[in-house]
């Protein structure tokens, strides 16, 4: 009877709405992070702000593993590959994401950049995917280019630039990648994977000259920074990674860049261009192609 109980519980209706509901929020808290990280910026540099972040993080969710008990790895070399997804995915892509920026890279190019990552993700992992999902990548791609065609500046490529752009889209897609096989509790994951994170931004703070102004609003951008987007959305994001399909998972961020210009819009009132409406309108048949067949959780 207990047994009947419980299959019966985890097919629940309310859970598959739940589970239904895991990327569209995910989506939505991913997307805040560059309106609070503008904010963020004005009283801050990037790295002791990168450092603030990820150290705060990683207080939250080791109090949640000891809360929780939920357990650490005992073996070194599930350290060793925890650490070095962290490095990737929390160290390595939001490096090089800031040094593309400080050097000449428009948010827009970086964007597409990194729109590049389910292809290149799909292709290496060889994920189950047909015709009609590669379709519904290229559109992503497509409407990712229409929704940050005013970002895009040609004449200010620089070597630097465009390599930190690259190794930041390398980070993500190596971190992904990893990620999918780790199977412990993912607040132990995070926990490590932002302990090491933590510790090589520290070194940067300390290797260059970096200052912050404490203010309320860098308070709170700091604050969002941390709950919603390190420890929210991104326990969001592994859970996916950790039982969903990669090429699924990863095309969610086509949705990041026009979701965040909504947002931009109704609460700045920033105006929407229609060749960014054609990108949205692209991007979501994109993703419909896409995920006709797969999953995320």
């Amino acid at each position: 009877m207990k047994n009947n109980f419980e299959v019966k519980h985890l097919d629940s209706p309310q859970i598959k709405l739940k589970q239904k509901m895991i990327p569209y929020t995910f989506v939505l808290m991913w997307s805040s992070g560059a309106i609070f990280v503008t904010f963020g910026l004005k009283y801050a540099d990037p790295f002791i702000f990168l450092f603030l972040r990820l150290l705060f993080s990683t207080l939250v969710l080791w109090g949640v593993v000891f809360f929780l008990n939920t357990g650490i790895p005992t073996k070194s070399t599930e350290w060793g590959y925890i650490l070095l997804t962290g490095l990737c995915m929390q160290a390595g892509y939001q490096i090089f994401y800031f040094l593309a920026l400080d050097n000449q890279i428009s948010p827009g190019v970086l964007a597409i950049f990194l729109g590049i990552q389910p292809i290149i993700t799909t292709f290496f992992i060889k994920v189950d995917s047909g015709k009609t999902q590669w379709l519904g990548l290229i559109f992503g791609i497509i409407g990712l280019i229409l929704v940050v065609a005013d970002n895009i500046i040609i004449n200010s490529f620089n070597f630097m630039g465009i390599s930190s752009a690259l190794l930041s889209l390398f980070s993500i897609t190596i971190g992904t990648i990893l990620q999918k096989n780790i199977k412990i509790s993912q607040p132990s994951n995070m926990a490590i994977q932002y302990s090491g994170a933590t510790f090589i931004l520290l070194l940067l703070v300390l290797t260059f000259d970096q200052s912050f102004k404490w203010t309320s609003m860098f308070t709170l951008s700091l604050a969002w920074m941390v709950l919603i987007i390190s420890v929210g959305a991104t326990l969001l994001l592994y859970q996916m990674i950790q039982k969903g399909n990669l090429m699924n998972v990863t095309s969610l961020f086509y949705s990041v860049p026009p979701v965040t210009a909504l947002l931009d819009y109704f609460f700045f009132g920033n105006s929407l261009e229609l060749i960014t409406v054609i990108g949205m309108i692209f991007i979501v048949f994109g993703l419909l192609l896409v995920n006709q067949k797969g999953k995320f959780l």
